[in-house]
């Protein structure tokens, strides 16, 4: 049976990754992963390189981080077809994916590929810790309790698409996870402070690094800031609490 496993390796921190995911590399003869540019480096290899033995193959996959749905059709089609040359070899085979394989994730367009390209290949699927749900036990701040709603999307391209999303959560309820902040702080904090929110926003950064930053955004000046940036917005707290 042809089997290719996609696993999520979490968001930096090795001792994060699943039981899972371990087996799932020790287990593999060809470990592979996505970069961005060729020859390029690869954070979800250096976060499970603890397991990637030097008797393991690797298969670097270039996905470049561009718009064009052409350039990233060929590239899908690319890494799908060069991850069946080599299970069809008899090799086992993982694909790395930094977070979780279903949240915004290479792994989730693999896993497409290969379902509509070949289809008798089986994909299985192992899921990874978020980067927010490490930043909320960092911080210790709780995503949702009792019937709160938990919203997460990328930073908004527009102020006034942003200020609807936040207003919106202040009624309902809702926590926000913002990701993908980086060059957008600039905008954002100003509006945070507009809402009166910065005291009421968690900002993290390169969350299981030996670098990341977590703190109140009241206390992060403007400019831009890392990719692997998001914040945390927690507007009220439910009436039942101890």
């Amino acid at each position: 049976m042809k089997v290719l496993t996609i696993t999520g390796v979490g968001p930096g921190d090795p001792s994060l990754l699943t039981l899972a995911a371990v087996d799932s590399i020790q287990k593999s003869t060809v470990v592979s992963y996505p970069v961005s540019n060729r020859g390029g480096y690869s954070l979800a290899e250096k976060i499970a390189s603890k397991w990637i033995t030097k008797d393991k193959k690797k298969l670097p996959l270039l996905f470049p981080m561009v718009d064009d749905p052409n350039t990233l059709k060929r590239a899908w089609r690319v890494a799908g077809n060069e991850l069946m040359r080599m299970i069809e070899k008899g090799e086992k085979v993982v694909f790395l994916a930094q977070g979780d394989i279903s949240i915004f994730s290479t792994g989730s367009y693999l896993s497409k590929e290969l379902e509509k390209h070949h289809p008798d290949c089986l994909v299985k699927l192992i899921p990874g810790v978020t980067s927010f749900s490490a930043a909320a036990a960092k911080s210790k701040l709780p995503l949702a309790f009792q019937e709160e709603q938990l919203l997460v999307t990328p930073v908004p391209d527009s102020y006034e698409n942003l200020k609807v999303i936040l207003s919106d959560a202040a009624s309902m309820k809702r926590v926000v996870v913002l990701l993908k902040l980086g060059k957008k702080w600039q905008w954002v904090k100003p509006l945070l402070e507009e809402l009166d929110l910065l005291e009421k926003s968690i900002f993290a950064e390169r969350i299981g690094f030996s670098d990341q930053q977590i703190v109140r955004a009241s206390d992060l000046s403007l400019g831009s800031r890392p990719y692997f940036s998001l914040l945390l917005i927690r507007q009220s707290w439910p009436l039942t609490m101890p």
